[in-house]
């Protein structure tokens, strides 16, 4: 039946001509506006309706990558190189944006053409000499692959977005009353009486038995797992170990030495004088011999310098008494710079030299000798630099055959192996908690051998490329899933767990003790020492940036209240387990320091409030922070829908 209809349908033109347009109008309706639209691009995240898609994420993040790489110096730490977290902050870097931009847009903040014309005109990547230059214009866009229109808009954008961020935080000021408030909080003073509990001197009395540990560890055991792991085969291809790998001979050195002699050594310079008479003066044979009489009268006896100010024509030596300061090969023309290391003995003047700025007479004023490193000095960094050449060029090369033959062939490294020469390595176990050293348990290969596309796919991974010249291919070897520890596995560990509950809780209680005895009146020293794991710290003065405590017990110790008839204490923990109870007895404010006399020594007083002092007036950094709040303010009550997975590849679909 099916051939019977085949044969129908080849035999007929109208159904055959039929059966093609009704195939081609779905292409007409949608193929055609998807190929004019390049494809549906995925959103990522809407902000107040308005999308942000998976290109403009993509751009962020790579952005952000380059910028970050550039503070180090091109090559980005492996404790920063975190792709989720760089495209979350980017993510969060074009929602901040959006909503700004919406709140611009809201406040009618805009740029006019005339003034979006000035601003223009005013960059300096646009200008030569100091004046605005279309062509540098037009080129420099078109080199950025940005119309006129796109960058105009652009910079409208970002001028009303510059305008509306110093609206406020250029605006922001301090008054007096608030200069004076703030200024005694900074200088404050808080006395406290205080009973320190010793953690460590705790636990190390504490005893546990064997039934202890398997009771803890029997409630607990839940938390006792061993991660996920597995063994990895890989591929590095290191530009160190290849040109650690290259051979280069003291021949090869001293070749690139000989070629290159310029950058090692300075060849011999001299500085000279002259005296010119301008070919645009005068008949060359007349110079010649006016020069021929100038020379005779400077072997009389006369000043080089004082007939150079008399004749020559070069203004911009003669009043230097003809100097030309240092010459150096090729820096001259040849006539000339012939002449000049012609002259044997320093003071020694030539004949008339003809060239085609006219005729000289020039003097030599002194002979600067050869310098520089000899080969023996420089082999070695010859060395170094030529199997880094080497190496660069070979590390390109093989990470494109890495990268084509790893890709093609994602069942196996052997291909990719055999291809480039490079060795097919096997690891031990590894997981997200061992360091298995800097390769190993960088971040991006522990990213990688736990992906869907090594842990699930088994194929191999991506050209991972952990630091600048050094890139690795991995795939698994082994998979272990997580399993349950058993109780040797964390005998010690439960041990010292139990131990530092037994003695936090032990110390709680000595401390909620001393807190009633500080609200009693009781003196720290007298709660210390009736007990050995406590110390006492008697009527400590701290300042907002003392030492004596940790800075977070500071900073609580800053957040209690001010003594106002009830006594105030307070407990707080140290970062190193101990505990703390305390009293805070007084809160002072110091009178200000000032000078007595102005630095100007006229014995005025000059009354300059020192360290701690807020002054009135207006607060850059005040209105910065001011800003970020705004901003705080702006993202809690926009309408923010983030995408469930947000950092899928830019293109849905192609």
């Amino acid at each position: 039946m099916l051939l019977d209809l085949r044969e129908t349908v080849r035999n007929s033109k109208p159904i055959k001509y039929t059966l093609i347009t009704l195939i081609c109008i779905p292409f007409a309706l949608v193929g055609i506006g998807s190929y004019f639209s390049g494809g549906t691009v995925a959103s990522v995240a809407e902000v107040n309706g308005q999308s942000i898609n998976s290109q403009q994420l993509e751009r962020a993040y790579q952005q952000q990558r380059q910028q970050l790489a550039r503070m180090f110096g091109g090559q980005l730490p492996a404790a920063l190189a975190n792709e989720t977290l760089l495209r979350e902050q980017a993510l969060e870097q074009l929602i901040t944006q959006q909503v700004l931009e919406g709140e611009v847009v809201n406040q009618r903040f805009a740029v006019g053409d005339e003034t979006l014309g000035r601003a223009i005109r005013e960059l300096p990547n646009f200008q030569v000499d100091g004046k605005f230059d279309s062509e540098t214009y037009q080129s420099q866009l078109q080199a950025s692959r940005m119309s006129v229109p796109a960058f105009e808009q652009s910079y409208r954008d970002d001028t009303a977005l510059n305008q509306f961020r110093s609206g406020i935080s250029d605006t922001s000021f301090t008054l007096p009353q608030e200069s004076e408030r703030l200024s005694a909080l900074a200088r404050q003073i808080r006395t406290i009486e205080a009973v320190r509990f010793d953690f460590e001197k705790a636990k190390s009395g504490i005893e546990t038995s064997d039934e202890d540990v398997a009771a803890y560890f029997e409630s607990n055991k839940d938390n006792y797992i061993f991660p996920e792991r597995m063994k990895i085969e890989y591929i590095e291809l290191s530009i160190d170990d290849l040109a650690d790998s290259i051979d280069v001979s003291e021949a090869d050195a001293q070749e690139y030495y000989d070629e290159n002699r310029a950058s090692f050594i300075r060849a011999e310079q001299r500085e000279a004088s002259h005296i010119l008479l301008s070919s645009d003066e005068g008949d060359a044979d007349d110079q010649v011999a006016e020069l021929a009489k100038v020379k005779a009268r400077i072997e009389a006896g006369e000043s080089f310098a004082d007939m150079a100010k008399e004749f020559s024509d070069d203004v911009g030596s003669a009043d230097l008494g003809g100097s030309l300061g240092t010459i150096s090969p090729g820096s001259m023309v040849a006539e000339f710079e012939q002449a000049v290391y012609a002259l044997g003995d320093v003071g020694s003047v030539s004949d008339p030299i003809v060239t085609d700025f006219g005729v000289h007479l020039i003097k030599l004023d002194a002979i600067l000798p050869e310098s520089g490193k000899p080969f023996e000095e420089v082999s070695d960094d010859i060395i170094a630099t030529l199997k880094q050449t080497q190496a660069d060029a070979s590390f390109y090369d093989l990470r494109e055959l890495l990268i084509e033959y790893s890709f093609d062939n994602p069942d196996s490294l052997d291909v990719a192996s055999d291809e480039t020469g490079l060795e097919i390595k096997t690891s031990d176990w590894l997981d997200s908690e061992t360091d298995s050293g800097p390769v190993l348990t960088n971040p991006q290969i522990v990213q990688a051998m736990f992906s869907d596309e090594v842990k699930q796919d088994e194929i191999n991974s991506d050209p991972i490329e952990i630091a600048q010249g050094h890139v690795v291919v991995l795939r698994l070897a082994e998979y272990e899933d997580t399993r349950p520890k058993t109780i040797d596995d964390v005998r010690e560990e439960l041990a010292d767990t139990l131990k530092g509950e037994r003695a936090t809780e032990m110390l709680g209680a000595l401390r909620d003790s001393a807190v009633e005895k500080l609200l009693g009146g009781s003196a720290a020293n007298e709660i210390a020492g009736a007990d050995d794991f406590a110390s006492a710290i008697e009527q400590v003065a701290l300042g907002r940036s003392s030492t004596e405590l940790d800075r977070d017990v500071v900073i609580e110790i800053f957040g209690l209240p001010k003594p106002a008839g009830d006594v105030v204490t307070h407990v707080v923990s140290a970062a190193n387990g101990d505990l703390i109870a305390l009293r805070l007895d007084s809160v002072v404010v110091p009178e200000l320091a000032v000078e007595e006399e102005s630095q100007s020594g006229e014995g005025m007083s000059a009354a300059a409030p020192l360290r701690g002092v807020v002054e009135p007036g207006a607060d850059p950094r005040r209105g910065g922070t001011e800003f970020e709040v705004f901003i705080q303010s702006l993202r809690a009550k926009a309408d923010i829908d983030i995408s469930t997975d947000p950092y899928t590849s830019p293109y849905s679909d192609y």
